[in-house]
Order: structure tokens, then C-alpha cells, then sequence
């Protein structure tokens, strides 16, 4: 007599397929036109004057996910500023900026949302979105429109 028992392989194969997908972390980037690495082109005050002119340095504006970083380029190589956001249909909202310094010995410290002032990021920590594009983005907020190209 034989006490073997099989499984049907339709069976296995499904609770195989279930054991794979819930052991599977999504780690995809979601963030759509909005994700990437966007480079500011101009910034303009509300009242139409440059707001931003350094010559020898860019700010950019990093998305993944939920996490913004935020890094002026080529002087600030060893820090940054990641901030978490969420995005509504029209506008970015930004909070808990963490300046990061590499080879601090405290290397994460909260800051004040006032302290993305320099990266055009209003103290309410909202940005309209008033165009996003694959390829182009403009903000706006209190502290003026900020013109961004992917990079």
C-alpha cells in the first residue's frame, strides 16, 4: 500500500507564485514625471528679478519615491539636505529636512524648514507644480519660480 501523498502541480505552483510575490519588496520607483534628477535653469523672484546667480554652482532637485534631496553642485560635494514629501494634484509639500554631512560625527541632523530657503523651498514647504513634464518642471512658491530641466 502506498502512503505517499502528491500534490497537484497546479497547487504547488500557486503556493509557490504567492510564497514569491509577498517575499518580493517593490522597490520601483514610482514618482512618475516627477522622479530623476532636475537641474534648476532659472529662479525668479516674484517681483521677475534672478534670484538665483551663481555662475560656478547649480542646485538640483533629486526625486525618488518620497524622499527629495536637495544638493548645490560643486560646493557642497560632502552635505545635503533630504527631506521627505507628498505630492497633492498641483503642488509638492516638503517637511523634515535632514542635512547630511558625510563623515560627520553626527552625520543626520533635523533642521528647520526656513533652512531650504537657499533652495527655493518656501517656509510652508509648498511648491505649485504649474508644469511637469518629462523633460521640464516649473515651481512656485513665496519664494518665487523655479525652472528646472531634467538632467
Amino acid at each position: 500500500m502506498n502512503t505517499h501523498t502528491h500534490f497537484p502541480a497546479p497547487l504547488l505552483l500557486a503556493l509557490l507564485l504567492v510564497m514569491l510575490s509577498t517575499g518580493c519588496e517593490n522597490k520601483r520607483d514610482d514618482s512618475g514625471s516627477l522622479g530623476g534628477m532636475w537641474q534648476l535653469t532659472e529662479w525668479r523672484a516674484a517681483d521677475g528679478t534672478i534670484a538665483y546667480q551663481k555662475p560656478d554652482t547649480t542646485l538640483y532637485y533629486k526625486v525618488r519615491q518620497n524622499l527629495l534631496m536637495l544638493q548645490e553642485l560643486p560646493g557642497e560635494t560632502d552635505s545635503y539636505f533630504l527631506t521627505r514629501y507628498h505630492r497633492t494634484p498641483d503642488s509638492l509639500v516638503i517637511d523634515r529636512p535632514y542635512k547630511i554631512v558625510n563623515n560627520a560625527e553626527r552625520d543626520t541632523v533635523l533642521h528647520p524648514i526656513t533652512d531650504l530657503r537657499r533652495y527655493g523651498i518656501p517656509a510652508n514647504g509648498r511648491l505649485h507644480i504649474d508644469v511637469l513634464r518629462s523633460d521640464r518642471m516649473l515651481l512656485s512658491g513665496e519664494e518665487g519660480k523655479l525652472l528646472f530641466r531634467k538632467y
